[in-house]
């Protein structure tokens, strides 16, 4: 019997602390785009958010190398005082480029980009609207931001609640949630806002370089732009470098730039992983050929792993997660798998059940015969289990 990871569960630590039998952290020796070696041995892995495979691309490598013999390895300072460098400003640029947004701002990662948006927040939005299933810096950056916090688990949650206050709200969501297989309704959130009123702020770590006709994330392929949206990210998923980014109107982002202490207190990003991040969003930008094969290979991935039982959700997305009960069940299937040097993430993470969940990830560099190695392993590792 296959279980979709379920939504709205317990607080991540709530349901670490009470799990039972978690495979130990393990240290990965090296890596490419397709394999990782652990212990002296390499597995076939499917693991990990590195979705356009950019994080060993050479161009990418080439120009990460490039920088630090320019800059070293850090600026040293925050960026408000001597440590700004030409690869954050232009990087800033192409990012709100790319994102048809006015402005843009680096943090030093996706995370402390949602904090630094709700320290620069305070006193603006009386009450927030946070998707149950957001990742938990989205409740965490809601909560510095606007005094009364409240969660909703679907579009009409917010409407209803939106009629019965004063004040301009503040929505936060997930663009998409890989876990669970589903999109945030972007466009109906949007609407439910007073005309001209509030603000939409969507995480989209997961979305941008993914989602949308060109890959420019959740806005492009909901067809939505509005002042009143604000997009944060990360660098790290599609992108395959390091880093967070806030955007939105200038207005938007020089009130991060001027109240949040996360950006004026820290070190920024570091200048080799900045040009780096260029490098590949020039790579997402220019290259649309290869997005578009990146898709057509992600439609055969969920394809075949629908043939041969695994459940699907609808959404075209290159992460399958699923639970199998009983439990035992699970590690039975990882073992085999990885018995036969390939690597099936059977992780515990924010979206799933307390004895965890497979995410099986599909990623730009696997190819046709890695394909056909993951299906005829877990064919048999879900038959013999």
């Amino acid at each position: 019997m296959h279980r979709h990871p379920s939504q709205n569960q317990a607080p991540l630590e709530a349901r670490a602390s009470a799990t039972t039998g978690r495979a130990p952290r393990v240290a990965i020796e090296s890596s490419t785009g397709r394999t990782i070696s652990i212990a002296g041995r390499e597995f076939l892995f499917f693991g990990g958010c590195s979705y356009l495979a950019l994080a060993q691309d050479p161009r990418v490598v080439a120009a990460l190398c490039a920088a630090a013999a320019r800059h070293g390895i850090s600026s040293g300072a925050s960026r408000e005082t001597t440590g700004n460098v030409f690869e954050h400003e232009a990087l800033e640029r192409e990012l709100a480029q790319a994102l048809e947004l006015e402005d843009a701002l680096l943090l030093p990662e996706g995370a402390t980009a949602n904090l630094a948006l709700g320290e620069s927040l305070e006193g603006e939005f009386p009450l927030a609207l946070v998707d149950g299933e957001s990742h938990p810096t989205v409740a965490m950056a809601a909560r510095l931001g606007s005094p009364k916090v409240e969660a909703f688990a679907s579009a009409a949650g917010p409407i209803d609640r939106i009629r019965s206050t004063e004040g301009d709200v503040a929505i936060w969501t997930d663009g998409v949630f890989p876990s669970s297989g589903r999109e945030a309704a972007l466009k109906e959130l949007l609407a439910s806002l007073a005309p001209g009123r509030g603000c939409l702020i969507v995480d989209d770590c997961h979305g941008f370089g993914v989602r949308g006709a060109r890959g420019r994330g959740s806005l492009e392929a909901c067809g939505i732009n509005d002042p009143r949206l604000i997009v944060t990210g990360t660098l790290s998923k599609a992108l395959g470098t390091y880093g967070g980014f806030v955007a939105g109107t200038r207005r938007r982002i020089a009130a991060v730039r001027e109240r949040s202490s996360l950006y004026l207190c820290t070190t920024p990003l570091a200048p080799p992983l900045a040009a780096a991040a260029r490098s590949a969003l020039s790579i997402l930008v220019c290259d649309t050929d290869r997005l578009a094969a990146y898709r057509g290979s992600v439609r055969e991935f969920r394809n075949r792993l629908g043939a041969i039982g695994v459940p699907l959700k609808p959404l075209e997305f290159p992460v399958v997660a699923f639970e199998l009960d009983p439990p035992e069940r699970m590690r039975r299937v990882h073992e085999a798998a990885m018995n036969e040097a390939v690597c099936l993430p059977l992780i515990h993470y924010a979206g799933g059940g307390p004895d965890g969940f497979f995410r099986i990830v599909w990623n730009a560099a696997h190819t046709r015969a890695d394909l056909e190695r993951l299906v005829d392993v877990l064919r048999r590792a879900l038959e013999s289990a």
